[in-house]
């Protein structure tokens, strides 16, 4: 079996990955010696291993023989923007997907090499994940071995995700296709191995993602909704499945009522999100991943939707699996003692643990998350947990995730550890609008941020505090992303708090409507289309509140965040310090919305200190010394910090060696 480990080179201030190769009684170990090698897939007689990775003349698609050894052999010139791999059913062949040259006849987007002037047409022109745009589209190419790559799709598409028919004469992906600019929707299409044009199984209907042939290739399983323009979890996403010949979607899981793909977060790596569904050797049961109250596990469903049984779960995230043809499952996971570590579930279910990438963890005194359960007003039930840092009356910083609709639950927080171990419990939870408790919940703050979920946000603190012994002077709140608008919010409508940390996070949702790479998502969120002139943006944005805040505030933002653009904390440091207010700002270069979570080492550290020194200056945990007022005190090294320089096992302090957790990058012979 082989899989994606990461870790973070901090003197090359990078993220190196690298392919691992675990099987039952032996140790894991590295496999290929590459810095970037990722995407690992095995052929299906076993005989070779097909990845992505850099030698350094580019990223390229390889294979690398497993039977009689031999060297990688590349099977693509550089590619940019290399983001699936599939080989064909017969061995032969590998569809990937990749920027193409730029059209201008569909283009969106057109760049004077020279200067970087952009010529701008059409909508999105950034992302958060590419940066700003330069027109180039990511389209579907197969490559045979010993072949030149041939370019099945053009246009103005980006293809994701493709999958071999059974027979390998057609290749089924996702795209959004002849869709408005503001079009949050997706679709499934089938192409013909030969080549052609594309044919859509699916009609715009909602988010479309992750397809997967059925082994008698008569339909196509994937992960989405038929609610309309709404990827961000509103809705729960749902199994469906479409006829290849054509006709009507039935959905597998939609009376289960939890969401398929991974929603809960952690910050080792970024949302997992949904893999391509697995159909079972007789094409009786679909598998596929399900977010179910803060956790994550594996269910198979059946192919007439009649019922449904969980095949890995438990108190944990499972954010990745692959099945082998005995019916095995290798998945990646996360648990709140682990930050991400391989198992196998063999045929007879029998699990082993395959991988031990954190051992150094073992040197460290980890706390175990106690659940606590709140109610919100009018009883609906809330989760929280709380890591507490030990002894009575100490500080508190309550967490807000982002999303909104993500979730909290049994994943590994390395800062939420970290500032346990230095004195500062941690309460997080899922208010209502999270993710992973049915959609009525995840749905239930359409048009309403700062409303019932502020009140669930209290109701959590609240039964927090009366289920522990902890100072109500001395609590902070802290959280990104949708967590910092609930943070800045929170913080302009009560005096609860003794200091707060607002990360990358959405305070004027009227410029952040016009300025984010997808801005209008906000829109919808809160059911305010521009037809109000904006008005109810502006009243539920935290910024109209924002001179109210008096509590000590620490905000922090990317330079190069496209989700939440930097002037949503620009704007909001700059009116805190013309009040004379009690407000810092670290400003980072280089990385996007992500960088807690997929950002440099050097900036991830420097985040994290900043948040511990903040907090511990404002909520004096016990032996805590504080570091100087003074202009870069927030990027001093923390006490105790020096041990942690080395550990066992890794060359990076902060950072952990974990599978990467993208889905289909665990491989299984």
């Amino acid at each position: 079996m082989y899989y994606v480990a990461t870790r973070l080179d901090r003197e090359r201030n990078e993220a190196c990955s690298a392919i691992w190769r675990a099987a039952p009684g032996h140790p894991a170990a590295a496999f290929t010696t590459g810095r970037k090698d990722r995407m690992p897939r095995i052929s299906p007689d076993g005989e070779t291993l097909a990845f992505v990775g850099d030698r350094g003349d580019g990223v390229r698609v390889y294979a690398l023989p497993l039977v009689g050894g031999g060297e990688a052999m590349a099977l693509s010139g550089p590619l940019d923007g290399a983001s699936s791999l599939a080989w064909s059913p017969d061995g032969r062949s590998l569809a990937y997907t990749a920027k193409a040259a730029i059209d201008p006849r569909t283009a969106r987007v057109a760049v004077d090499e020279r200067s970087g002037a952009r010529h701008v047409r059409r909508l999105p022109f950034k992302s958060d994940d590419d940066g700003l745009l330069d027109g180039r589209r990511r389209q579907l190419f197969v490559v045979d071995l010993g072949g030149e790559p041939i370019q099945l799709t053009d246009g103005d598409v980006d293809v994701a995700q493709p999958n071999w028919s059974p027979d390998g004469s057609s290749i089924v992906f996702a795209a959004t296709v002849e869709a408005p600019d503001t079009a949050l929707t997706g679709d499934i299409l089938v192409v013909a191995r030969a080549g052609g044009s594309p044919r859509r199984l699916t009609a715009s209907l909602g988010p479309a993602a992750a397809p997967s042939f059925s082994r008698d290739g008569r339909e196509v399983a994937f992960v989405g909704h038929l609610h309309g323009d709404d990827p961000g979890g509103r809705n729960d996403h749902e199994l469906l499945v479409v006829p290849v010949a054509g006709g009507s979607i039935r959905s597998l899981s939609a009376a289960l009522g939890r969401t398929i793909g991974d929603w809960v977060i952690c910050d080792t790596r970024t949302l997992a999100g949904a893999g391509a569904p697995a159909w079972s050797a007789d094409d009786a049961e679909v598998c596929a991943l399900v977010s179910d109250r803060g956790t994550c596990g594996i269910r198979a469903f059946a192919r007439d939707g009649s019922r449904h049984r969980v095949v890995a779960g438990g108190e944990r995230d499972i954010a990745g699996f692959s099945q082998a043809p005995d019916g095995a499952f290798a998945f990646v996971y996360s648990d709140p003692h682990v930050p991400s570590d391989v198992a196998l579930l063999d045929a007879s279910g029998a699990e082993t643990r395959l991988t031990t990438q954190n051992a150094w963890l073992e040197e460290r005194a980890l706390r175990v998350p106690r659940r606590v359960a709140a109610s919100a007003a009018g009883g609906t039930p809330l989760e929280a947990w709380v890591l507490d840092a030990g002894g009575d009356g100490g500080p508190l910083v309550l967490q807000v995730h982002g999303g909104p609709h993500t979730a909290y639950g049994y994943a590994f927080f390395f800062e939420f550890q970290m500032l346990a171990s230095h004195g500062i419990s941690v309460a997080y939870g899922n208010p209502r609008g999270s993710q992973s408790y049915g959609s009525a919940f995840s749905g239930a703050i359409t048009g309403d941020w700062g409303g019932i979920d502020a009140d669930d946000v209290l109701a959590i603190l609240d039964a927090v505090l009366a289920d522990g012994h902890f100072d109500p002077a001395r609590i902070a709140i802290a959280g990104g992303s949708y967590g910092g608008f609930m943070t800045t919010w929170l913080l302009g409508h009560t005096k609860r708090f003794a200091c707060g940390v607002s990360m990358r996070a959405v305070n004027d949702l009227v410029s952040e409507v016009g300025a984010a790479d997808l801005g209008w998502f906000i829109e919808a969120e809160m059911d305010a289309p521009w037809t109000d002139g904006g008005r109810k943006l502006f009243e539920r944005s935290p910024m109209r509140a924002a001179a109210a805040i008096e509590a000590p505030l620490l905000i922090l933002h990317s330079e190069r965040d496209y989700r939440c653009p930097v002037d949503q904390g620009e704007q909001l440091f700059t009116l805190l310090r013309r009040l004379g207010r009690t407000v810092e700002f670290v400003r980072f270069t280089g990385d996007g919305h992500n960088l807690a979570r997929a950002g440099t080492p050097r900036n991830r550290v420097l985040r994290l200190r900043a948040i511990a020194q903040w907090l511990g200056r404002h909520l004096r945990p016990v032996g805590w010394t504080a570091a100087a007022d003074a202009a870069g005190a927030l990027f001093e090294p923390l006490p105790d910090e020096a041990r942690a320089e080395a550990p066992s096992g890794g060359d990076s302090r902060y950072e952990c060696q974990v599978p990467s957790g993208a889905a289909g990058d665990v491989a299984t012979p």
